[in-house]
């Protein structure tokens, strides 16, 4: 479970889309307190038609709680490979550890707790609201969890770098029509077209964007292409530039004139958004496969510990049932020497057997 302690905090907290998740998310700075607002977020995420499925709407959320965990162990040393937070114990980690490997059981118990919770609470007709949000959603979460929904997450992990580019891309830009209309006006006007269209370093950074989105291609996920063909354009509109000196700022961007500031602003993002995924990519898959392993191992001490107790159990039976049977017979073998010792003579007067 979340920390309950921010239940009240979060409790008003409803799903608009991943766009804004990323954006609110990134305002939050305990891990904790990450997961607590995720859980809300995605529990209101409903039956409806969203931005993204309910399958990647919970690969951006895995992927935004590894950029916290990310964050904080930048600034630790000697972090054990299954820590998404590290200043926690492994009690306290242990709901942050299980939203990493086992989302969907993970959310569908939380469904189950908030209805307990918003029942117990009162009804106001804002807890009613959140009640049918947290009823859907479990009815979902059950149906999902019985249709491959966590198989359909886990496939989401397998080569996710364009994927969650494109989820950071939007997010900067304020959400997938912000950044639609930001990538159109990129392009070459009437004016622009009649003088030879847009640049080469430009022609080129769309060229490989498209690469890079596409499974076909092979450039398809390549960070260092897409950050190549970036800077060059950044390099080509201020040729002063050196990119190993730092960034350019905002502000800078801003000044410039259409098309070129949207271009300047969409290569910006793009280094913005691939210097976090290299980040990120440091550490996921290393948590959920030493969480995967840890739990791999627990359960099978626990099998070794069933076996054990059977075992043990089974030798119990059968130790109890032989030293019944040696009880027995020795106190069938001492009665009946005792006739023999001190018990009464008995005379047989019945007739001889020829």
């Amino acid at each position: 479970m979340p920390n309950h302690a921010n239940d009240q905090l979060y409790k008003n907290v409803q799903y608009v889309s991943m766009s804004d998740y990323i954006r609110r998310i990134d305002e939050i700075d305990n891990i904790s307190d990450k997961l607590a607002f995720t859980t809300r977020y995605l529990l209101t995420y409903g039956a409806g038609e969203r931005d993204v499925s309910l399958a990647e709407a919970i690969h951006i959320a895995k992927m935004k709680l590894v950029d916290g965990s990310a964050k904080v162990r930048s600034q630790e040393i000697m972090i054990p490979d299954e820590a998404v937070d590290p200043h926690l114990s492994d009690e306290e980690d242990a709901p942050n550890r299980q939203f990493m490997i086992d989302p969907v059981f993970y959310l569908l118990n939380e469904s189950n707790r908030l209805l307990i919770q918003e029942a117990n609470d009162g009804a106001t007709e804002a807890s009613q609201k959140r009640i049918n949000d947290y009823q859907v959603m479990s009815a979902v979460l059950m149906n999902g969890a019985n249709n491959g929904l966590s198989a359909q997450v886990s496939e989401l992990d397998i080569e996710p770098t364009a994927r969650d580019i494109d989820a950071r891309l939007k997010a900067k830009f304020g959400g997938a029509r912000e950044f639609e209309q930001t990538y159109k006006a990129t392009k070459p006007g009437l004016f622009s077209k009649l003088f030879g269209g847009p640049s080469k370093a430009y022609a080129n950074l769309e060229q490989v964007y498209t690469a890079f989105n596409n499974p076909n291609h092979v450039l398809y996920g390549d960070m260092n292409a897409l950050d190549k063909a970036a800077t060059e354009y950044l390099k080509h509109v201020y040729p002063n530039w050196d990119p190993k000196r730092g960034g350019i700022s905002k502000s800078a961007i801003q000044r410039l004139s259409s098309p070129k500031k949207e271009r300047a602003m969409f290569s910006f993002n793009i280094l913005k958004s691939t210097a976090e995924q290299r980040e990120n990519e440091k550490y996921y898959n290393t948590i959920i496969e030493a969480n995967l392993q840890q739990r791999a191992d627990a359960e099978a001490q626990a099998g070794d510990e069933v076996l054990e107790d059977n075992a043990q159990f089974q030798q119990h039976i059968h130790d109890d049932v032989a030293n019944e049977e040696e009880l027995n017979s020795s106190q069938i073998e001492r009665d009946y020497h005792a006739n023999f010792v001190d018990g009464p003579e008995i005379d047989d007067d019945g007739p001889e057997i020829e």
